[in-house]
């Protein structure tokens, strides 16, 4: 570049003498024009100078991220854990480390207070309810809790039924249940997580556990039995709810607790085992409960104080 400044300035240099030593008049003006030319090479080149530096600027940022995502590869050291009763779970060993006791503990080694871990144990002959029950009972009694409900690792075949609670071993901390029938007995993951002061510790946590509970491989799973008895489709029962116009009205429930309530619309509905809960498969809002007794099924609108129940027979 500075020998690019030199060349041209001693070029300006020469043609402005030579115009001093011409006579004055027409024979001046010629004499402008490859000053401009001149002026312009020097743009050029100044220009192209820009170029070569941004491209070499662009390759440099390359590099870099190139060296950034190498490191970040370095540190994330992803193992696949395998469990003699079927199931496997992938985590990141450079944050994670794996105990086997009673049950296998995923435990969190970063930067983060208090315990942070996942256990996994299954239990044989024992179904969903009964292992919760178990699990979250102190001094024979189950503490105030949560209750919710849904597809387990990501997978639309495998259905949970999930508790949340204040922990009664970690202070500050809550344990969140989630129980999955398998196979005749119940794999049950209870994750630990303490409160941070720090957010980014609390994400980083959070991160890898969503990581491990996300890869969760079920071998052999075997359809599932707990609620086996609510799918079908049931047909309202004409007389008290549904009038001539709900004459037509039925209820689908499918296997993979999906559904669809055919009333004055259509509403694609997620249907629960405990409960009753039926939500709304788009806004995940509860709509209706439904109660089975038998071979008749009775909806109810949630959103309506002592609504009346519909009646609905299996088809």
């Amino acid at each position: 570049m500075k020998n690019k400044m030199l060349l041209t300035m001693g070029l300006v240099a020469a043609l402005m003498a030579a115009g001093c030593g011409s006579t004055a008049g027409s024979a001046s003006q010629p004499e402008a024009a490859p000053a401009a030319e001149t002026v312009q090479t020097q743009q050029d080149a100044e220009a192209e100078d820009g170029k070569e530096a941004a491209e070499a600027g662009q390759e440099a940022t390359e590099a870099g991220q190139d060296a950034a995502q190498q490191t970040q590869d370095a540190a994330s050291q992803i193992v696949k854990y395998e469990s003699k009763d079927g199931w496997s779970a992938s985590y990141n060993s450079a944050a994670i480390e794996v105990i086997e006791d009673d049950a296998v503990y995923f435990n969190y080694k970063g930067d983060a207070e208090g315990t942070n871990q996942i256990s996994v144990m299954y239990y044989p002959n024992q179904m969903p309810d009964e292992v919760l029950g178990a699990a979250m009972t102190v001094n024979n009694e189950i503490p105030d809790h949560t209750r919710s409900e849904g597809y387990f690792a990501g997978r639309t075949d495998v259905w949970a039924l999930k508790t949340s609670v204040e922990s009664s071993v970690f202070p500050n901390a809550t344990d969140d249940f989630i129980a999955v029938e398998r196979n005749g007995g119940t794999l049950l993951v209870q994750i630990t997580t303490t409160k941070q002061a720090d957010e980014t510790k609390l994400i980083a946590v959070s991160d890898e556990f969503s990581e491990i509970i996300n890869s969760f491989e079920l071998k052999d799973q075997q359809p599932q039995t707990y609620s086996q008895y609510v799918p079908g489709k049931y047909a309202a029962v004409k007389g008290e709810g549904t009038g001539e116009e709900g004459a037509d009205y039925y209820v689908q429930f499918n296997e993979d607790h999906t559904g669809v309530l055919h009333l004055q619309d259509d509403i694609s509905v997620i249907w629960y085992s405990r409960e009753g809960k039926v939500l709304n498969a788009e806004t995940g809002e509860q709509i209706y409960e439904y109660v089975l007794e038998g071979d008749s099924l009775y909806l109810r609108d949630s959103a309506v104080e002592n609504a009346e129940m519909i009646e609905f027979a299996r088809q």
